[in-house]
């Protein structure tokens, strides 16, 4: 009896450790599950993330000559608001600029012969505009990392102008400072490289016709 006892206590107490082993497996596989689940969730858009973009592009044309210029920086901010089937409807705005250069020569003739007279007309553009747009996780497709967007944006376009002409009166450069109604479109994607770095590239009707750069969730 006392070897039944005996091996009776040896064997529940290695029921025990196994048991507790595997409680401390399951504890950290559903450590790692959870840690796994954060790290989806901080790269793709779900209701109240943030994400703020920083991007560079070739500017759009908005003269009917060629002009010379900066290249033109967007800054943009996507806060997501509500979802809508697999995706998330988002709200944001865009701030943007460049700068556009044209120099040429103007001639004229008067009583001590012709005279020429070089000069540069300069643009500043400046954007700011709301933007809604859609964001989709390729999640379910095996990439949690991408996420594709579209969207629209409308605001205000500034224009600024300068020019060095001092000729005669009778010529003057025809550009003029104002301020125009912006309407745009874009569609485009972001892969996360990290849990909180993405880059981004953006394509459509917009400041600039494509703009690539990087996103960082906040």
């Amino acid at each position: 009896m006392k070897t039944i006892h005996r091996l009776l206590m040896l064997f529940s107490f290695v029921m025990l450790v196994v048991v507790a082993n595997a409680q401390g497996l399951k504890g950290d596989r559903d450590k790692k599950k959870e840690k796994k689940s954060e790290s989806i969730s901080a790269q793709k858009m779900n209701v109240g993330t943030n994400f703020f973009s920083i991007g560079i592009g070739p500017r759009s044309s908005y003269h009917s000559y060629h002009t010379k210029g900066t290249p033109a920086i967007r800054i943009s901010f996507d806060h997501g608001l509500k979802e809508i089937g697999p995706g998330v409807l988002t709200l944001g705005g865009t701030f943007g600029f460049f700068a556009d250069h044209y120099s040429s020569t103007y001639g004229w003739w008067d009583n001590n012969g012709y005279h020429t007279q070089a000069y540069k007309e300069n643009w500043m553009y400046l954007l700011g505009a709301v933007r809604v747009g859609y964001y989709y996780n390729f999640k379910e497709l095996g990439i949690p990392k991408l996420n594709a967007y579209a969207g629209i944006a409308t605001g205000a376009r500034f224009r600024i102008y300068s020019d060095n002409y001092n000729g005669p009166s009778g010529f003057s450069p025809s550009g003029n400072s104002g301020a125009e109604f912006h309407m745009g479109a874009y569609g485009g994607a972001n892969y996360f490289v990290t849990k909180k770095i993405a880059f981004f590239t953006e394509f459509g009707y917009d400041f600039s016709p494509i703009t690539a750069g990087v996103t960082i969730h906040l």
